[in-house]
């Protein structure tokens, strides 16, 4: 059973660490926890007998350490509600569910009548209740067949860390890194579109969100009995309306948090900019005021605090104003204890799944345990999107919790956004501020592509983001980069590629420079280069190749690049120039496939392969590009092929003409031993081949090939005859993204 516990606001000079639950506390914060999938060995279809729920509830009070559900004032629980036919009681259509959940809720209270069970705390959009129960009131409840199951609620604290002076970024570095500069070149900045901010607090005259609230609205709990004080600032709850959710006390720290995480996600005064500077805010403010000591450790008192139930209040808020607003995402920087796996049986993982179906994206900070292999709950909910945190680079950050359950990676190393009690800015760290960093990215995608679907808008985060990873983990979690998922979902990719040499640099050096451009897709497509010149990064023109067949690679002198690009507008020297040595290369592709820099040195008669990529050379070792046939006799090409598997394997071979794509034959190799490797020349391979030793005497001169059969991977050697040298033609760049 989940391990969870009740939402705090961490101070500047907290770390999120664990707290713990005493009787008074639960009375603000404990929701039973077991969903109807939980519930089994029940005698009626989906219900538990009251024993095995019993037993399982008193399981998870042994964990929290003092919990006692026979106390005579109750144990505050969340109720899942069911229709009496056993119909779910929520829809897509507001108006249904609203009618559904209302006839459910009447059910039960018939059911419950004489038990002394009384129903509060009522949501409008989903189908749970608010009661507090004895250990008998607990049986009666269970036996109702108005009740779907029942929950546990404990607390959760913002996912915010000490602020450091290492590493220091602010929204000026921390948005560039994750590409936003030419989404919002190209109109994207999420004019329209709003995200929701739940969180404690909100600086809303701050110059950074000043304009941007379309709404404010407060469900922090009041409960003086126990040490709880509400926030909103009438006193009333919940509050909806102007000012609801901005209660910020002078000289204050409550609203630091809020602010900041909301300034990252949608900020803009005209200088500092936040991802999604064109969007609207939706701030909720959920926090309490406790006065506990119990309940505050490890911060000091006062501190403050929320829990699941009102964070299932704010989301069942904003699911009922989505449309209203055009909500594109709703962002938690809160988080638990660490989970190892998912935590679907969370109250508001239904409402996270529902948002989604509707579009609408829930952004949640991973936590800040520095754990490897957990997260921090609700992050651990399937249907949201779990943040860690890395530096503007792809160094994660030591404090971020890091593991399978983490969708994205983004900035949260010492981020300087709003300040929450001045119209300065303020640095603060944590995975809170990664998670708003992908929140606005959702704007911008949205923004982007309209009529795509959520999973689609996720799916191009993820694989057009640059791979991180936690040394010895064995985890690989994507950092997001926004334009590139843009293009991604325009059907278009765009790649960087470092000092190529120019035409002149090869007059010099007596070499001939090349590109070859392999299309690993089953579609023609074509590449477009911007150039660059290396030494100052000024455009100089846009070449366009021509259709490159499926399969197959085309080569390009760099002269002819020079010669045929369109001249950039702003170019003040022509692309070829004595004195530039050097290209920076943008290659945009509509394909999948690979790049390849291959300089030909002809004082000496050596080929030299000269591919660097921004993102580094790609893993794939299971494709070779341009292969010599015995056809470029002095050039000869060797292929090495290794089995890492555990038992003895043949490697298949499929070849293919290099220029045209066309399958050509396949060749099968002897047996290779586990952890073995053979090399086979050109020759030998086309002398078992008939039909590829046809095509080399054909004209076929270089083919393309693939590896089918094997667990393994490919080296392409080849032999520079003149220099008397060997050298690996394998390395290449990515082009594209491969779903």
């Amino acid at each position: 059973m989940i391990v969870q516990r009740k939402i705090s606001k961490a101070t500047l000079c907290s770390t999120l660490l664990s707290a713990t639950l005493r009787p008074a506390f639960a009375r603000f914060a404990l929701v039973i926890g077991l969903i109807a999938g939980a519930l089994a060995a029940s005698s009626a279809p989906g219900h538990a007998s009251t024993d095995e729920v019993l037993r399982m509830v008193r399981e998870q009070a042994r964990n929290e350490g003092k919990l006692n559900l026979g106390q005579p004032r109750g144990v505050d629980i969340i109720v899942k509600l069911r229709a009496k036919d056993g119909s779910p009681v929520y829809s897509d259509n507001l108006a249904l569910a609203k009618a559904s959940i209302r006839q459910a809720r009447r059910d039960l209270a018939t059911d419950l009548q004489g038990t002394g069970i009384g129903i509060g705390a009522e949501l409008s959009t989903l189908p749970f209740v608010a009661a507090s129960v004895t250990e008998s009131q607990l049986m009666n409840l269970l036996a109702s067949d108005s009740v779907d199951g029942v929950f546990l609620n404990r607390k959760e604290r913002k996912a915010q860390v000490t602020s450091t002076t290492v590493e220091r970024a602010a929204l000026a570095s921390s948005v560039p890194s994750i590409d936003v500069a030419a989404a919002w070149a190209a109109g994207y900045d999420g004019e329209g579109l709003t995200v929701a901010v739940i969180d404690g607090g909100f600086r809303t005259v701050h110059p950074m969100l000043a304009g941007k609230v379309v709404q404010e609205a407060c469900f922090a709990l009041d409960d003086p009995d126990f040490d709880t004080f509400t926030r909103c600032p009438s006193g009333q709850v919940p509050e909806i309306g102007s000012g609801a959710a901005s209660n910020c006390p002078p000289g204050s720290d409550r609203c630091d948090h809020g602010t900041h995480v909301a300034s990252i996600a949608v900020g803009n005064d005209g200088t500092n900019f936040g991802v999604a500077r064109g969007a609207k805010l939706l701030p909720i403010d959920v926090f309490s005021r406790v006065e506990s000591s119990d309940d505050c450790d490890p911060d000091p008192v006062p501190c403050e605090l929320t829990d699941r139930l009102t964070v299932l209040k704010a989301l069942d808020y904003v699911n009922e104003v989505a449309e209203q607003y055009n909500i594109v995402a709703v962002n938690l920087s809160i988080g638990g204890s660490d989970q190892e796996g998912s935590c679907d049986d969370d109250p508001r993982a239904e409402v996270v799944a529902m948002l989604r179906k509707k579009g609408i994206a829930t952004t949640i900070a991973a936590g800040n345990s520095g754990a490897t292999g957990a997260v921090n709950t609700p992050a651990c909910i399937t249907a949201a999107v779990a943040v860690g945190a890395t530096n503007d680079g792809t160094t994660v950050a030591s404090f971020s919790n890091f593991s399978n359950l983490v969708d994205v990676m983004a900035p949260g190393v010492s981020i300087t956004a709003a300040d929450g009690r001045s119209d300065g800015l303020r640095t603060l760290q944590g995975t809170s501020m990664a998670a708003p960093h992908v929140a606005g990215a959702f704007a911008l995608l949205r923004d982007a592509a309209p009529d795509k679907s959520l999973d689609e808008l996720e799916n191009a985060l993820k694989v057009t983001g640059a791979r991180t990873t936690r040394l010895d983990s064995g985890i690989f979690v994507p950092r997001i980069r926004v334009n590139r998922a843009i293009l991604h979902l325009e059907g278009r990719d765009r790649r960087v590629f470092n000092n190529v040499m120019t035409s002149s640099a090869g007059t010099n050096v007596q070499g001939d420079s090349f590109l070859r451009f392999h299309n690993d897709s089953a579609a023609p497509g074509t590449v477009t280069v911007s150039l660059r010149d290396a030494d100052t990064g000024r455009a100089l023109g846009t070449w366009t190749s021509p259709q490159i067949a499926p399969h197959a690679s085309m080569q390009f002198a760099i002269n002819r690049l020079e010669t045929d690009a369109t001249v950039a507008a702003n170019s003040v020297s022509a692309i070829a120039s004595d004195s530039r040595q050097f290209f920076n290369l943008e290659v945009e592709s509509n394909f999948p496939g690979y790049m390849q820099h291959i300089v030909w040195a002809r004082s000496v008669g050596a080929l030299t392969n000269l591919s660097a990529c921004a993102d580094g050379l790609a893993k794939d070792n299971e494709v070779l590009l341009n292969v010599h046939t015995t056809g470029l006799a002095d050039y000869p090409s060797r292929i090495r092929i290794a089995n890492t598997g555990a038992t003895a394997e043949s490697a298949q071979l499929a070849f293919y003409g290099a220029s045209t794509g066309k399958s050509i034959a396949s060749w099968t190799s002897p047996q290779i031993p586990a952890g073995g490797s053979i090399e086979v020349t050109m020759a030998q391979i086309e002398a078992a081949t008939p039909a590829l030793s046809n095509a080399v005497s054909d004209g076929t001169s270089q083919v393309n090939v693939n590896l089918g059969r094997l667990t393994g991977y490919l080296q392409h050697v080849v032999q520079n005859s003149r220099a008397g040298v060997l050298l690996d033609l394998s390395p290449k760049c990515e082009l594209g993204t491969r779903d």
